[in-house]
């Protein structure tokens, strides 16, 4: 049985390849072993203009000493675009072992394998190695690898506008180091350490990763730390740019874009109590990257920019946890620094003005920033049937940038909630939350400072949770927020921006057991959203929209062999608009449509500021069909019918704006079908 796709095979036919080979040896394999596990789950999705189908397989096969283990995942994503027209995206990733059960740490050869197809990109990337595992010490193991490795992909573009795919393989090599502790120890460390090489002339692949922990008990205090790097390399074939446009495609061809990434990782943490009740809790991280590409076997007569990427990162925290009976209290400090910067390798290679334009270009996206946050928590048990709780949070954080970078700013957040949960009796119980919020944005450039702003929130929600009996629950949930976004100044010749946005909802949810396995679920919501001009003086405002949300859901669920739900769901939304366009028929003085010589009534656009309307109504649906050996098969649709109408505001032609106005009342329909099949098979 062989593991390797041909490229020079459709991907079709290499799909429809393998899952038969799984479906054959599942077929004829999985009676006679009562333990092995087959497992295929299928989808199928419907959702407004996308198609999506899903195959996960996961197999485990045992035979006699051997078990092989596979698991491949296949998505493929059909977008409907203009014209009804098709676009496909398909991927599927296959990994496999063949893995020896008893004593492991011989000299058996074992084998694994991994497979993976971008159908956007054009990439199929496979590896098959054999690998044993040698026991150096009695606590150390290295597992070494050898194997072959393919990676197909696109090349360069040629004069016609298509990219040939470009197969190259070539030996692979690969190892693993674990580091077995005694768990007896009193220290808890553990260390692994691996990576593979790829000889696909004439391009490399190479991975590279290292993983460490450690922890140490002193009395009731730990201390830990975590450390990590890895290293990789990946090769594409280079594409054209229009700066290469006089150079010979076939030279360009065999360019290769080189990326090479480094990270490295390490964590410390520390726990410790200083009293019965008082614990501290502190972290650091830091984490640095950096990236790099070359590119090689490039003509002399072509331009590449080879650029270097670098990332540090720092972040800090220090918490007290205090803890009795009616009180728990969180004090958090954290802080933290990152930077990023970019350079251009090979500036010297490039003629001038490219190389002065691309490193600018570069140089924007640098930036340094700093943040330092303190959060307070507090749960207190004031009563048996009332607690409270409460957060506050204060943020700074500077954004440092470059010159030619505008985004360079100033912010600062603060946040508060108070919250009341109150157990009025076993059936009724009362919670109440105020959230309250101001946040300042600074821009230290000039040319953005016009955008300098402070915006203020003030949020109260109340909820009310009512249980008459064991199979009855209400809840209603109401909410009033306000928020005020307010500049700093406003330039000279300029209006205020100055803006306000008040909104009022209401939710609410009913459950109830029917008995004999019916149960009926009810939800339902309101919003109103009014925004406006906001005058901070005399605290009033202009209002210019208002948005007005309903919503509703009622289900019937049954309960027993087949699980089905049918319902109900409604949607309405309405505001408006400053640009309304409305397509109508024409009509003739006397009123008759006005049709072209194949018959169809011709139409015409108008456009006004306006109200729309957007009404949603249609069924929904659910089964759920158990199956043996906990296989299973869900179907979950919604049959959409959409309305959008209009309503126009302004002058319209005088003979015509009846005609107009109706036709925008009529507005458009349409059917919007969303389905979604699942099916879980336990082979």
């Amino acid at each position: 049985m062989s593991f390797f796709v041909n490229p020079s095979q459709s991907i079709t036919r290499q799909l429809t390849w393998l899952l038969c080979t799984c479906a054959v040896y599942l077929l004829f394999t999985a009676p006679a072993i009562a333990q092995n596990q087959q497992q295929l789950a299928t989808g199928f999705e419907r959702d407004v203009n996308r198609y999506r189908w899903t195959a996960d397989l996961q197999l485990r096969q045992q035979i006699k000493n051997w078990q092989f283990d596979a698991t491949n995942r296949f998505s493929s994503d059909a977008f409907i675009l203009f014209n009804n027209l098709l676009s496909f995206r398909d991927e599927n990733q296959l990994s496999w072992m063949l893995d020896r059960q008893e004593d492991k740490l011989s000299a058996i050869p074992r084998f694994k394998g991994r497979l993976a197809w971008y159908s956007q990109s054009r990439v199929l990337s496979q590896e098959i190695y054999a690998f044993t595992t040698l026991k150096l010490l009695d606590v150390l193991a290295f597992e070494p690898a050898v194997g072959f490795a393919m990676d197909q992909r696109p090349g360069a573009n040629r004069e016609d506008g298509r990219a040939p795919l470009q197969s190259d393989a070539g030996p692979a090599f690969g190892g693993q180091l674990r580091f077995l502790p005694d768990k007896n120890s009193a220290s808890n460390i553990a260390i692994e350490a691996g990576g593979n090489l790829q000889l696909i002339n004439p391009r490399r692949g190479r991975s590279m990763r290292m993983k460490g922990q450690a922890e140490r008990l002193f009395a009731e205090t730990r201390l830990g730390s975590t450390f990590s790097y890895s290293n990789a390399r990946r090769d594409a074939y280079q594409a054209i740019s229009f700066l290469n446009r006089d150079t010979d495609t076939n030279l360009l061809s065999q360019t290769i874009e080189a990326t090479t990434s480094d990270t490295l990782f390490v964590g410390l943490e520390l726990e410790s109590p200083l009293t019965k009740s008082l614990k501290l809790t502190s972290n650091i991280d830091f984490t640095a990257n950096n990236r790099k590409i070359r590119t090689f076997q490039a003509p002399d007569q072509s331009i590449f920019f080879d650029t270097d990427f670098n990332r540090r990162t720092v972040d800090a925290e220090v918490g007290l946890l205090y803890e009795t009976r009616r009180l728990v209290s969180h004090l958090t400090m954290l802080g933290g620094a990152e930077f990023e910067q970019r350079q251009l390798a090979n500036r010297d290679e490039l003629p001038p003005v490219q190389a002065t334009q691309k490193g600018d270009l570069l140089e924007q996206a640098d930036y340094d920033r700093s943040f330092f946050t303190l959060r307070l928590r507090n749960q207190i048990a004031l009563t048996p049937k009332l607690d409270l709780r409460t957060e506050s949070t204060a943020n700074i954080l500077r954004h440092d940038t470059p010159l030619s970078n505008q985004d360079d700013r100033d912010e600062a957040f603060f946040n508060g909630l108070l919250g009341m949960q109150y157990r009025i009796s076993p059936y009724l119980q009362a919670n109440m939350n105020v959230f309250g919020s101001y946040y300042h944005t600074v821009y230290l450039k000039a040319r953005r400072s016009a955008e300098n702003n402070v915006q203020r929130t003030l949020r109260l929600r109340p909820t009310i949770i009512w249980t008459p009996a064991q199979a009855t629950y209400f809840r209603v949930t109401s909410e009033v927020r306000a928020t005020y976004t307010v500049d700093d100044f406003v330039l000279e010749g300029r209006r205020p921006t100055d803006q306000s946005a008040r909104e009022l909802r209401y939710e609410s949810e009913y459950k109830q057991d029917l008995g004999e396995g019916f149960h009926l679920h009810v939800t339902g919501g309101f919003s109103d959203l009014r925004l406006g001009r906001f005058l901070q003086d005399s605290f009033a405002e202009i209002p210019f929209d208002t948005l007005q949300t309903y919503s509703g859901w009622v289900r019937i669920r049954s309960e027993g062999r087949l699980n089905s739900e049918l319902g109900v769901r409604v949607f309405t939304r309405t505001d408006f608009e400053r640009a309304n366009t409305v397509r109508y028929r024409r009509i003739d003085e006397n009123g008759n449509f006005v049709v072209d010589e194949t018959g169809a009534v011709l139409r015409s656009t108008v456009t006004r500021q306006g109200r729309r309307w957007i009404e949603q109504i249609g069924p929904t649906f659910a089964l759920v069909l158990p199956m043996r050996r906990a296989s299973a098969i869900r179907l979950d649709g919604w049959l959409n019918f959409q309305r959008i109408r209009q309503t126009l505001y302004g002058d319209l032609p005088e003979e015509l704006a009846d005609h107009i106005q109706r036709e925008a009342q009529r507005g458009t329909l349409k059917t919007i079908p969303n389905v979604a099949l699942s099916v879980i098979w336990n082979l």
